[in-house]
């Protein structure tokens, strides 16, 4: 009988595993195998973690190839890492703007305005993280980050058209180099998660495209 600790880490494995083009047959097999693990490491009373003998999506991947001869799609690592500079750069967001709001009594309406677009930044990679094992998310988180893109790009070429009606030089502004320090940390790391949401497509859809 497995512990809780291992019943849950068994359940993490499965639910993985079953983001791949495998059978059920193959799927139920190698879970079977995992609780044997599971099952002779508490007979040792050791930790089951630590026999894996390395994180448990690099153990299943490792074992999903051994097996079905299946790689994880590329883009998870991508998409995972973007999303979580996402989640922390939106919460920075959150923060400063309620820090602003209630001890430095700044302006509302822009407040308000940057905490939207914080929430928003931080449900991006809160999405993004949950659905990057997901391959059946790839349309739906493509679609969110362009949203986000196309948002940013309104808000960027918005802040240029403003300054060119006032009558301002734009290029030699003191605000132009922050604006460029806001495209580099707001797109750069956005096309970089729509590539990994791009290339965290089926597994089974990558193999038929590089057998054409």
């Amino acid at each position: 009988m497995l512990t809780k600790k291992n019943k849950r880490m068994v359940r993490k494995m499965r639910k993985y595993i079953k983001t791949f083009p495998l059978t059920e047959k193959e799927i139920n097999q190698m879970v079977e195998d995992i609780t044997g693990m599971a099952e002779e490491a508490q007979e040792r009373n050791e930790d089951f973690e630590i026999v894996l003998g390395k994180p448990v999506r690099e153990f299943c991947d490792d074992l999903i190839y051994s097996v079905g001869g299946i790689r994880a799609p590329g883009g998870r690592k991508l998409l995972r890492g973007t999303s979580i500079y996402f989640q922390i750069l939106g919460l920075w967001g959150i923060v400063g703007c309620l820090i602003n709001v209630c001890f430095l009594n700044g302006e509302r309406m822009h407040a308000l305005w940057v905490l939207a677009l914080s929430i928003g930044m931080w449900y991006l990679g809160h999405y993004g993280e949950t659905n990057c094992n997901n391959t059946e998310k790839t349309k739906q988180l493509t679609v969110v980050i362009s949203i986000y893109m196309g948002i940013n790009l309104l808000m960027y070429c918005n802040e240029i058209i403003i300054a060119i009606d006032a009558g301002k030089t734009f290029l030699k502004e003191s605000d132009f180099p922050l604006m460029i320090v806001g495209i580099i940390v707001n797109f750069v790391p956005a096309i970089l998660y729509l590539i990994g949401a791009r290339r965290n497509r089926p597994a089974g859809e990558q193999i038929e495209v590089e057998s054409r």
